[in-house]
């Protein structure tokens, strides 16, 4: 995913837009951070969870992209989200490693993102490009993933890993098919069956949340 050839140019010779303050916000926007939040939900264990939230591991891969920016060959936006879950299953690791040895007593907790910013830290300052990934936005995000992971949970457990996978992750059928045993058929079936019962509940909910019938 990474390369150790720095390059912060497009084709078009221009900066890429992961180097680029100005268009963080919206290629962090195009990558679909609701549904990355769904899958670092996915992938946090309960007691993780009890730990600190997918939020906080999100934040804290924005800001390790940021400022592993340079390290980062630009070759479009998917496998940019591509890096962008590599460094947020890292995080979730790290994150489950300092849980256990804080329960150990071999270390200190960690202080989350969260806490600094609504400490309103100085700590924050350079950790991401100016006005990028403002609260609010975290925020709703928040909500979107929860509407999200609200109608996942609607389906059987055959069906949720086939979505999750192929409309969260954008895992290939071939590749969804291999990790859970089946035929790209059989899996192609759990798809359309699951997708449209999630599409459906997932307009339901939206539909609830604005007030109407």
């Amino acid at each position: 995913m990474s390369s150790s050839q720095p390059d912060d140019t497009s084709r078009e010779g221009e900066r890429s837009p992961h180097t680029d303050p100005a268009r963080w916000d919206q290629l962090i926007e195009e990558i679909r951070p609701a549904a990355i939040l769904v899958v670092i939900a996915s992938s946090m264990s309960r007691r993780l969870r009890e730990h600190c939230s997918a939020e906080d591991i999100w934040q804290e891969t924005l800001a390790q992209a940021w400022g592993a920016r340079g390290q980062y060959r630009w070759r479009g936006s998917a496998a940019f989200r591509a890096w962008i879950f590599e460094i947020a299953r890292n995080r979730i690791r790290d994150a489950a490693r300092s849980m256990m040895a804080e329960k150990r007593g071999a270390g200190r907790a960690a202080v989350r993102f969260s806490e600094l910013e609504n400490g309103l830290s100085s700590a924050l300052s350079g950790l991401l490009p100016p006005d990028s990934v403002t609260p609010s936005r975290i925020v709703m995000h928040a909500e979107r993933a929860a509407a999200m992971q609200t109608a996942l949970a609607a389906l059987s457990p055959e069906l949720e890993a086939v979505v999750r996978m192929h409309v969260f992750e954008d895992l290939t059928m071939e590749v969804i098919a291999e990790r859970l045993g089946i035929g790209v058929s059989a899996a192609w079936r759990r798809f359309r069956k699951g997708s449209e019962i999630y599409s459906r509940r997932l307009a339901d909910g939206s539909r609830g949340r604005d007030g109407r019938a």
